[in-house]
C-alpha cells in the first residue's frame, strides 16, 4: 500500500465503530431504538457497521421457497455472515387485526423471524424477517396456523387495499371490506394470488365513497369507488340550523361547487343531480345536513398506475355496477388477455394493464375484449387534469368533443 494511503476498514472494523457510536443512541433519557433492537434478534453489528461505513451493510441476495413464487425478498449483509427473508403478508380487509391475530403474528415473528413485525405504509403490507433456513416451515404455519399467506411482490397480485369503509367512516357508501374479501376469494383471483407471474404487478383498490382514500383512480388496474345517481341529499331544516349557527355559508357552498349544480336562492339550496359531478365538497363541508343520495352505485375504473412504460395514468371509467361481483368477469377476461398479449409480442415485460389498454385501443378493449357495447363519450371526472397519459383514440375524441361545443356556443369557425 502506498505511503499516505488509509487503508479501508473491514467490516468487523466497522461494525466495532459503529458499536461505540451506537451506546450514545441509548445514553439519553428518551426510549431507544437501539435498546429495543437488542431485545430481539436483530444483527445489530451489521446495523452498526452501516453507520459507521454510512452505506447500507446489505445486498440483494436470493433464496428458494418451495411453491412460492412471490411475497418474500431475500438479502444478506455484505460480507456474507447473516442471510435473511422478508416475508410479505396477506392482511385483513381494512388492517382491522383482532388481538387473536396479532399475537399468532408475534408468535409467528418469535419463532421464525427476528421477533420485529414491520407495518409497511403504502401498501399496508406486513413485512417479517425471516431465517432461510426454515423458510418452508413458515410458509406452511402462517397458512395453517396463523391463517394468511405470503405474497404481494413482484409480477403478480399486490396487497388489495381497502379502505376501513362502513368499519369506521360515515361516508363509505359500500362495504368495502366485504368487497375486498369477495374479490380476494374469487376462485380465479385466488388461483393467481401466490403462483401466477404476471407482465408486471396487478393491484386492485376500493373505496367507499369518491373521495377515494384508497387512491383507487390514480394506483389501481382495477378500482372500485361508492358513488350514487342523482342529487345528494339536503336535509333543510338541519341545513338552515348550521347556517344560522354561522357553521356553513350557503352562498359560498353554491360558488365552490366544481359543476355549478348548487343554488342558493336565500331561504332553500337546492342541487340539480344532473349536473352533480359527486366532488363531495357540499357534503364535506355541511354533513350531515348533506349526504349522498341513497341509490347506491359503485364507479369502476380501469389502468391507472403511477409507474408504467408510458408514465402515470389515470384510471378509464368502465362502468357503473350495483356490486363488485358484476365486474369480476371483466377482471378476469382483462388479465388473461393481458397475457395473452404478452405471448404474442404486443405487450412487454413491464407493461401495466394501463399500457396494455393503450395499446390495444380503448374501444377494441371495450368491445373485442370485454364485449361491451355502449358508446363512449368523454368522462368529466374532477380528478382528471393535465399530465393524464392519453392515447390517440381518446385525443380525437377530446378533440372532437372540445370542437362541438366551440360551434354550439360560437358557431363555425370561418
Amino acid at each position: 500500500m502506498e505511503v499516505g494511503v488509509k487503508r479501508p476498514l473491514t467490516v468487523d472494523e466497522y461494525a466495532k465503530e459503529g458499536m461505540e457510536m451506537l451506546k450514545y443512541y441509548e445514553s439519553g433519557p428518551w426510549p431507544s431504538h437501539v435498546a429495543e433492537l437488542k431485545k430481539s434478534k436483530y444483527p445489530i453489528e451489521a446495523y452498526a457497521a452501516g453507520l459507521a461505513a454510512r452505506k447500507t451493510m446489505w445486498a440483494a441476495g436470493s433464496a428458494k421457497i418451495r411453491y412460492v413464487y412471490t411475497g418474500f425478498i431475500a438479502r444478506r449483509t455484505r460480507d456474507g455472515k447473516i442471510a435473511e427473508l422478508h416475508f410479505r403478508v396477506w392482511q385483513p380487509s381494512g388492517y382491522l387485526y383482532s388481538t387473536e391475530k396479532l399475537r399468532k403474528l408475534v408468535d409467528f415473528a418469535d419463532k421464525y423471524g427476528l421477533g420485529l413485525i414491520e407495518l409497511a405504509g403504502q401498501q399496508g403490507q406486513m413485512i417479517i424477517s425471516v431465517r432461510p433456513e426454515v423458510a418452508d416451515e413458515a410458509v406452511d404455519y402462517l397458512r395453517n396456523v396463523v391463517g394468511t399467506d405470503i405474497g404481494a411482490t413482484g409480477d403478480t397480485i399486490r396487497e388489495l387495499a381497502a379502505c376501513v369503509g362502513p368499519a369506521l367512516c360515515e361516508f363509505a357508501l359500500y362495504n368495502t371490506l366485504e368487497a375486498r374479501d369477495k374479490f380476494l376469494t374469487h376462485p380465479k383471483i385466488y388461483e393467481w394470488m401466490s403462483n401466477q407471474l404476471f407482465p408486471f404487478k396487478f393491484k386492485a383498490k376500493f373505496s367507499g365513497c369518491p373521495f377515494d382514500c384508497t387512491r383507487a383512480v390514480h394506483r389501481a388496474d382495477f378500482g372500485f369507488i361508492g358513488v350514487w345517481e342523482g342529487a345528494p341529499e339536503v336535509d333543510q331544516e338541519l341545513l338552515r340550523r348550521k347556517i344560522e349557527a354561522g357553521e356553513v355559508d350557503p352562498a359560498k357552498l353554491a360558488a365552490n361547487c366544481p359543476s355549478g349544480a348548487i343554488t342558493w336562492d336565500g331561504k332553500e339550496l337546492k342541487i340539480d343531480g344532473s349536473r352533480c359531478k359527486k366532488s363531495m365538497h357540499c357534503i364535506r363541508a355541511a354533513f350531515p345536513a348533506i349526504k349522498p343520495g341513497k341509490k347506491v352505485k359503485i364507479a369502476v375504473v380501469v389502468g391507472g398506475h403511477v409507474k408504467g412504460r408510458f408514465g402515470g395514468k389515470m384510471g378509464k371509467p368502465l362502468a357503473v355496477v350495483n356490486s363488485v361481483e358484476e365486474a369480476m368477469d371483466w377482471v378476469i377476461k382483462t388479465v388473461e388477455s393481458w397475457m395473452e398479449y404478452m405471448e404474442k409480442g404486443v405487450v412487454k415485460h413491464k407493461d401495466r394493464i394501463g399500457d396494455f389498454i393503450m395499446k390495444v385501443g380503448f374501444k377494441k378493449y371495450l368491445t373485442e375484449i370485454l364485449g361491451i357495447k355502449e358508446e363512449r363519450k368523454p368522462t368529466l371526472h374532477p380528478s382528471l387534469r393535465a399530465g393524464a397519459v392519453l392515447d390517440d383514440e381518446e385525443r380525437t375524441m377530446w378533440a372532437n368533443w372540445a370542437s362541438k361545443i366551440v360551434e354550439e356556443y360560437f358557431g363555425k369557425r370561418p
